[in-house]
């Protein structure tokens, strides 16, 4: 799901070109709603990404943090 962003971003690209290419003014703008739809998808993609990433992260070092409270040979707290 990483990629789609930039897929996204790329078929927004396209949109555009053929929009400045073509003559048909109301397709034309049909295009550039369109692009401009699709880049919104791709930056609400990147955030959601972005937000995950930092969930797991903050799950793995809360988690490497309780793995590494004792030391080996000393008992925890409940005597194991």
């Amino acid at each position: 799901m990483m990629g789609m962003p930039n897929y996204l971003r790329r078929q927004a690209d396209n949109c555009l070109w053929i929009a400045r290419t073509g003559f048909d003014l109301a397709t034309a703008e049909r295009l550039r709603h369109m692009a401009a739809d699709l880049r919104a998808k791709a930056d609400e993609l990147d955030c959601a990404n972005r937000a995950g990433m930092e969930a797991h992260m903050m799950a793995g070092k809360a988690g490497s943090q309780g793995a590494h409270d004792s030391r080996p040979g000393e008992s925890t707290k409940d005597g194991s």
